[in-house]
């Protein structure tokens, strides 16, 4: 993003652009939805067997290359979204870089800020409540480079000790699931014997009901035209 010379102004003081953002992000933080590197990097720097699918393939054979690929992808993009949003906090404090590296449509306070609540309440939204649900359906959803765009991918693996680590809020999240899951039979079964009572009750009574005062109005109708 900028070369080791690049230095832009700050409240009267020229600054180094890299060293100046390297010093004010927080890059040790790590995304619990990276899966482990470990056997990423075992394939890669010590051709370890890659397990795939339920098997353990060579990291030369087709189908362990493409999930490397995969598992390489997710991971330069997620950490590309990580230091995205270290860079977007610096540039709200500071004008100058924003001129330098965000585009015309961002340079607006208003319009960055509102870019970055956005980001940070779909982070929230993620972290509290799709998290939880795929952590609880054992899924990892990874990003891959296709075509030239960023597509989404959901990955079926046990996580069930990621799953035991949730906080409170997210637990609650699962044992709605499951309390959805366990109750969900039984209510769809009483749902359909209500309907059923229901149809019962609107043919077998209420219609019977019906025809049998049609048939007194048509035979009193009949009476009085027999009179007339």
């Amino acid at each position: 993003m900028a070369g080791s010379y690049v230095q832009l102004p700050r409240l009267g003081e020229l600054l180094a652009v890299a060293d100046t953002l390297e010093a004010s992000s927080e890059l040790a933080s790590a995304d619990p939805e990276l899966p482990e590197a470990q056997p990423m990097l075992g394939a890669l720097l010590r051709a370890q067997p890659l397990l795939v699918g339920g098997r353990l393939l060579a990291p030369d054979e087709p189908q362990a290359l493409l999930q490397l690929e995969m598992l390489v992808s997710n991971w330069l993009i997620r950490n590309a979204e990580l230091i995205s949003a270290e860079v977007l906090a610096c540039c709200g404090s500071w004008p100058e870089l924003r001129r330098y590296l965000l585009t015309t449509d961002l340079l607006a306070t208003r319009n960055l800020e509102r870019l970055r609540n956005q980001l940070n309440a779909q982070q929230r939204w993620a972290s509290w409540f799709q998290r939880p649900v795929q952590l609880y359906e054992s899924q990892r959803l990874l990003y891959r480079l296709e075509q030239g765009a960023i597509a989404p991918l959901l990955l079926t693996e046990p996580r069930d000790q990621e799953l035991a680590q949730l906080g409170w809020l997210q637990q609650a999240v699962t044992l709605a699931l499951e309390t959805r899951d366990a109750v969900a039979p039984q209510l769809q079964a009483v749902v359909q014997r209500l309907g059923n009572l229901v149809v019962v009750v609107l043919t077998q009574v209420i219609g019977r009901a019906i025809g049998l005062v049609g048939r007194g109005i048509l035979q009193g109708l009949g009476r009085s035209v027999g009179r007339g």
